[in-house]
């Protein structure tokens, strides 16, 4: 929710979109992806293989599951690290 508060708020979109994402946290995002990485992914789904490459990179994984376990990140850092990913995504247009 906080990736999608955070680019709604950037660009000026509906507030009430971020409620579509309250159910994506904690590995239940489709496929098991870690929720912040969904929410990048569902706003430039034009980048989904360099946002997950990267995330990946930077996350050791993808999936919930497989980040979760290893202990190296909160999930505030994968939020913070999706939402970086995002702004690159951006400042590069």
């Amino acid at each position: 929710m906080a990736v999608a508060a955070a680019w709604l708020d950037a660009h000026q979109g509906n507030p009430g979109e971020v409620e579509k994402f309250r159910t994506c946290g904690g590995g239940r995002a489709e496929g098991g992806l870690c929720g912040a990485l969904y929410a990048a992914i569902q706003y430039r789904p034009d980048k989904k293989d360099e946002l997950i490459q990267e995330f990946r990179k930077r996350c050791d994984g993808i999936l919930c599951s497989e980040i979760r376990p290893l202990q190296t990140l909160t999930c505030n850092d994968r939020v913070s690290i999706a939402a970086e990913l995002l702004d690159n995504l951006e400042a590069s247009k």
